[in-house]
């Protein structure tokens, strides 16, 4: 194409050549018209450098115009209102969330079951174990924002809680999807949501509102548990009772399932058993004591420690148990790692065995010279600026000071850049080295 160009000018110019020698020999013959005709050719000359400089001009325009368009932040196609909380706005709404707290109450499966679009035989195994331990619910409030599909709602229901031989009640929050049927009745939405909803449902539940009420929730559950020891220990208690007898309930009846296809001579009852229900993590993520991204950082755990699962939880955290007490991680960084029904009278002892395994990465066996060799798996702690390897940017991304989208912007990463890792958050945003500080990029713009 250069070359084509090359040729091309070179023509013009030995043709302007040829021109103005005429021009020259009649100048001379004629002095009169010279000035007019020099002045006609420098208007020309100009006019045609100026055009040149206006296509110039044009192309770089474009070109910044698409530079631009390329540096701008990625930005997610889930749009979330930014609305404040409503408390018990929706009477239809009310109405659900205390006709589904009257049937925990109550142990009534039936209730449950025609609010809501899904459970399975351990959740209703696990409502009527725990109704046994329950008085009522004196208190309920319905807090609510629009959800992701019209006449949706998401909602956050507190509630206090009064348990058998305890005066005081325990304060707790959920968080439920509810939605419309055909018929414009509203029911609880706890089946398979598209991806859309559940980003949707996890961006409404990051705004400043909604966690201000988790953690107030969190403090007045802290305080009653510091003010009664008697219920503290009961709470603290409670998983691992239900844990157990949900257990031996699924168990009893795949005994009875079994049993029914057996022939009449086999008497012979199963041993007790119980099912536990296993996960470990998929990346190094911070344990908290409730569900919430600002709750109380208990501790870190590292790639592939199991852990015992409570309950894994539609606002996506998991409820889990964490060197003997209650914890919460994002679900997100865990996956099953078994489920297996054993013996009731070794619960004890598979439970220390799992202790065991969660601590065999810091403190290796001594018994014998080759045992004394640190475990391939071992993770050190991760310093506070300690490099752990390299990411890639998957898109144009902005580079941060703080791990926040209001952050100082300390610039911008390009496609394809590696960053220097120092470690994957759970709240969303990567920590990385750039120009030799600390910065925080979106965990979704790299790998």
């Amino acid at each position: 194409m250069d070359e084509k160009k090359d040729t091309t000018w070179k023509k013009i110019l030995d043709r302007a050549k040829v021109i103005w020698g005429d021009i020259s020999h009649l100048l001379k013959e004629n002095k009169k018209i010279a000035l007019a005709v020099a002045a006609f050719f420098v208007i020309v000359i100009v006019a045609v450098i100026i055009s040149s400089m206006a296509g110039k001009h044009t192309a770089t325009q474009e070109a910044a115009a698409v530079t631009e368009e390329t540096a701008e932040e990625p930005t997610s196609t889930v749009e979330v209102p930014e609305e404040a909380l409503e408390e018990d706005a929706y009477p239809a709404v009310n109405e659900l969330v205390h006709t589904y707290y009257q049937a925990l109450a109550d142990g009534d499966v039936d209730t449950i079951r025609s609010i809501k679009n899904y459970s399975d035989e351990k959740e209703e195994i696990k409502i009527k174990k725990k109704s046994e331990y329950i008085e009522n619910y004196p208190v309920i409030k319905v807090y609510t924002k629009q959800g992701p599909e019209e006449g949706s709602f998401v909602v956050y229901s507190f509630y206090e809680v009064k348990f058998l031989n305890y005066d005081s009640t325990a304060p707790g929050l959920n968080t439920l999807y509810v939605c419309q049927d055909n018929t414009g009745k509203y029911y609880i939405n706890d089946g398979k949501l598209s991806q859309n909803t559940i980003d949707y449902l996890k961006k409404i539940s990051a705004q400043n509102d909604v966690i201000d009420l988790f953690n107030q929730v969190q403090v007045q559950y802290n305080e009653v548990k510091t003010e009664d020891v008697e219920l503290s220990a009961f709470l603290d208690e409670l998983p691992n009772l239900l844990t157990s007898s949900v257990g031996e309930a699924l168990a009893q009846l795949e005994a009875e399932n079994a049993k029914a296809e057996e022939p009449e001579e086999v008497t012979e009852e199963p041993e007790a058993t119980i099912v536990v229900t296993k996960v470990k993590t998929t990346d190094v993520v911070n344990v908290r004591s409730s569900d919430s991204e600002t709750a109380d950082k208990l501790g870190k755990a590292q790639l592939g420690q199991v852990f015992d699962l409570v309950e894994a939880k539609v606002n996506g955290w998991s409820h889990i148990i964490y060197e003997g007490k209650d914890a919460y991680i994002k679900s997100d960084y865990l996956e099953t790692a078994e489920s297996t029904v054993v013996k009731a009278d070794e619960q004890t002892e598979t439970a220390e065995e799992t202790t065991e395994e969660t601590t065999a990465e810091t403190k290796p066996d001594t018994t014998t010279k080759e045992e004394t060799k640190p475990k391939e798996e071992t993770k050190p702690e991760v310093k506070e600026d300690t490099v752990t390897g390299t990411v890639t940017a998957t898109d144009n991304v902005n580079v941060r000071a703080s791990d926040s989208e209001t952050g100082e912007k300390l610039g911008l990463c390009k496609k394809g850049t590696k960053l220097d890792l120092i470690e994957k958050q759970a709240n969303g945003w990567t920590k990385v080295k750039y120009n030799g500080k600390v910065a925080y990029v979106k965990s979704d713009y790299v790998q």
